[in-house]
């Protein structure tokens, strides 16, 4: 089974375009076979099909964390802080 996104991954679109071979390999190992450990498809998965950097790497684990801090800060944001004060 492959990877729902194997199709419009912007990550091979835009930073994989002149490494083809390169590109194969990578989308071999991840896009038809193990993709649930790539970091663009669990950032995917959790913010329902947002906010995934296009620069992001599938083994950027600092970019994930980042873009984890940032969905959460967004949410915070849309609850608002009268969320804060209910009882």
């Amino acid at each position: 089974m492959a990877c729902e996104l194997v199709e419009c991954c912007q990550f091979f679109k835009d930073n994989m375009k002149d490494l083809p071979k390169a590109a194969e390999y990578i989308q071999s190992k991840l896009c038809f076979g193990d993709y649930q450990s790539c970091n663009r498809y669990r950032i995917y998965k959790e913010s329902g099909g947002e906010n995934v950097p296009f620069e992001l790497y599938p083994d950027d684990q600092e970019a994930v964390r980042k873009v984890k801090q940032c969905m959460l800060k967004k949410q915070h944001c849309q609850n608002g802080p009268a969320d804060d004060k209910e009882e």
